[in-house]
């Protein structure tokens, strides 16, 4: 899917006031003040949505927490970066795996290596990309642990508003055509982004592509 190809959509969102001083042990609500910090339970899949029965089963939603508002199985927003500090992905007919982190936050760091981990295996159909808010030169000091996948900066935190983040690390996918169907934390503990939660959202890519292709 081209990065331009990305429908601005109806994600609720609400602004965040200040991405500094607090961080949690719990994972993923590593942000900003405890005023700020959300939780929100995952809403029970949509009646009349069209994922609802294709991506229902690698997507186990019970007892899962967010620190963001819930957009599965909407309309992701455009993907909007000020500047590339990697190659900038070729996203064409992919998955989008968007990880919202900082330097500073210690679960994002401890989850690099599961993001590198989905980029080497499942590059060719999953475009792993980490979005910052912070300031170039903070960004460029991280070396450890290395980021083999896509990064960019957002310092205006236009992407984290569009899509109601209040709290990091926040991942979701995005399928070709454009909606959500995989969000959270990926190491949360019962909800993590295992290589078989991952192959199995892209196996359903790969049997609607086989459907069309086979259909007269």
């Amino acid at each position: 899917m081209a990065l331009a190809a990305l429908a601005l959509c109806g994600c609720s969102s609400q602004k965040v006031t200040s991405e500094e001083g607090v961080s949690s042990e719990t994972p993923g609500a590593e942000t900003a003040p405890p005023s700020v910090v959300r939780t929100y339970d995952i809403p029970r899949f949509a009646t009349n949505s069209p994922f609802k029965t294709e991506y229902k089963s690698p997507v186990p939603d019970k007892g899962k927490r967010l620190w963001a508002r819930s957009c599965l199985w909407e309309k992701a927003p455009e993907l909007t970066v000020e500047k590339w500090l990697t190659d900038k992905p070729d996203a064409e007919g992919k998955y989008l795996l968007i990880e919202f982190w900082a330097t500073w936050c210690r679960q994002c760091r401890l989850a690099i290596p599961r993001l590198n981990e989905l980029h080497v295996r499942f590059g060719d159909e999953l475009a792993v990309i980490g979005i910052s808010d912070e300031r170039e030169e903070i960004v460029r000091r991280h070396k450890e642990p290395i980021m083999e996948f896509h990064v960019a900066i957002d310092t205006q935190g236009r992407m984290k508003e569009k899509m109601g983040v209040f709290g990091i690390p926040h991942a979701i996918i995005v399928e070709p055509g454009g909606h959500v169907v995989w969000e959270g934390f990926p190491l949360l503990k019962g909800h993590e982004l295992t290589d078989q939660v991952v192959e199995k959202i892209l196996a359903v890519g790969r049997n609607q592509r086989a459907a069309l292709t086979n259909s007269p």
